[in-house]
């Protein structure tokens, strides 16, 4: 069977006494699946915010009920602030660092807790908070699962594809 590869990790078929088997990565080869990326701002952004990629700038995404569907599609968090125009960096998979201006609900992460895509634009929330639930009845269009909160301000950033609620 030849190499495959998902989730951004390569895969290698490998046969010992009849018992096929894939390695990650390639038979002990290690490559790194890419962390981060800088991007274009598409507009003003503030460190920690969530955002989506059109073409090769970023925006801040939104699982808000009647925006367009692609701004929900949410690929990192921003390293910095930025203004318009100037580059970026953009966490994929790594911790990213979270302040109070990134939540809504609370000021501080909650360790072991997961945090979603916020309807507020580059904002992230626990499914419910004293603001609201992650719902459809609560303004949402989707449900993003965006990470695991490691501390009071660390993120690890693991984004999953967008639950349509209006099914």
């Amino acid at each position: 069977m030849t190499d495959r590869a998902i989730f951004n990790r390569n895969y290698t078929d490998y046969t010992p006494s009849s018992t096929q088997v894939w390695l990650v990565n390639g038979a002990g080869v290690t490559t790194l699946p890419v962390k981060s990326q800088t991007f274009v701002a598409g507009t003003n952004l503030i460190q920690g915010d969530t955002v989506y990629v059109s073409g090769t700038q970023v925006f801040p995404a939104t699982a808000a009920s009647g925006n367009a569907s692609f701004k929900v599609n949410a690929v990192g968090f921003t390293t910095a602030a930025a203004t318009v125009t100037s580059g970026v960096n953009v966490i994929f998979d790594d911790i990213a660092i979270i302040n109070s201006s990134n939540l809504i609900g609370e000021t501080q992460l909650v360790p072991g807790q997961y945090y979603y895509l916020s309807k507020f634009a580059g904002k992230i929330t626990q499914y419910v908070t004293s603001s609201g639930s992650v719902t459809a009845s609560g303004g949402y269009s989707n449900l993003v699962s965006l990470g695991l909160a490691l501390s009071p301000s660390e993120l690890a950033v693991m984004i999953a594809q967008p639950v349509n609620l209006y099914g």
